[in-house]
């Protein structure tokens, strides 16, 4: 079996979670729109979340400021 660094196992992981998110049949969820300003990061106020494509149901999340991580 061939070795992988550490660093090709961190992108493995990343682009498995995008392949996740990125299929109906994995029974996972999709960010499917976002409202409000950006802020200096780019993150939306406001993201929607859908279950599948051709469900007509979304959830709305708006992002709360908390200060750092951690704390």
């Amino acid at each position: 079996m061939k070795e992988i660094t550490d660093k090709e196992y961190e992108l493995f992981q990343r682009l498995k979670k995008i392949w996740f998110h990125s299929t109906t049949k994995s029974g996972s969820f999709f960010i499917c729109g976002e409202g409000g300003k950006n802020d200096e990061h780019g993150l939306p106020d406001i993201i929607l979340v859908c279950p599948h494509p051709g469900i007509n149901t979304t959830a709305i999340y708006r992002k709360e400021k908390v200060g750092r991580s951690g704390q």
